[in-house]
């Protein structure tokens, strides 16, 4: 399968995350009324920045394996559905805002004659690396929109905590709370469920992009027979 290289280094990532609750909960004390000692709350603060990153690059991997592979399919300009006509021409869009008015009517019809050409436009895998660095619930529904496949299917209890991982890993990471702070709030059995469910999340995320590249839905239905 296409997508196994991807789910693999995925599974790697969060095991570290694992190996690191799980060094966590040993130094936890088990009596719930007991004094955390300070590093504790530390580590788990520092927990969610170690979880957001291997949730942001594994994000990261996946699309950039699917532009990659969408790209290696080179599938004609106007055999492709339009709003994935918008990431293989971003570019010359790009251009419309650098230009004069002298020139708007013709750099945007140049647009459309490639839009509706048979050119194979090669396609930059890293086009969305900028957008995917502060991974909210929206911004993967932006690119699951510009690739044309609706908002991404997840529950709203996965959609929440994926925000609350992002927010306080912000806030650690620039310093707006410190790790201790956000460590204090939670044990060890609660952060493993967050894990757990961002876990789910991008295996969910990982299957739908794996089932839109090999069903095709990058391209229009009528042609779909040509591209084996």
């Amino acid at each position: 399968m296409p997508f196994n290289a991807v789910k693999s280094r995925t599974s790697e990532r969060f095991n570290e995350v694992l190996i690191f609750l799980n060094y966590v909960s040993l130094e936890e004390p088990t009596n719930p009324t007991e004094a955390v000692p300070l590093e504790v709350k530390i580590m788990k603060g520092l927990f969610y920045v170690h979880l957001y990153s291997a949730f942001e690059k594994s994000i990261n991997d996946v699309v950039e394996t699917m532009l990659s592979l969408i790209s290696s399919r080179c599938v004609k300009n106007n055999h492709l559905l339009a709003p994935v006509l918008s990431v293989v021409l971003i570019d010359k869009i790009k251009s419309l805002k650098a230009c004069g008015y002298s020139k708007l009517f013709t750099k945007s019809s140049d647009v459309f004659i490639d839009a509706a050409s048979t050119t194979i436009t090669p396609i930059n895998e890293t086009i969305f690396s900028g957008h995917l660095q502060n991974v909210w619930v929206k911004t993967i529904d932006e690119i699951f929109i510009t690739l044309g496949m609706g908002p991404v299917s997840l529950d709203m209890r996965s959609k929440t905590t994926i925000d609350e991982v992002v927010e306080k890993r912000n806030a650690v990471a620039h310093g707006r709370d410190s790790a201790a702070s956000v460590g204090e709030r939670y044990r060890v059995n609660v952060l493993r469920g967050k894990m757990e469910i961002l876990s789910s999340s991008i295996n969910e995320i990982i299957n739908s992009i794996e089932e839109y590249y090999i069903s095709k839905r990058f391209i229009k239905p009528a042609v779909r027979r040509h591209y084996v």
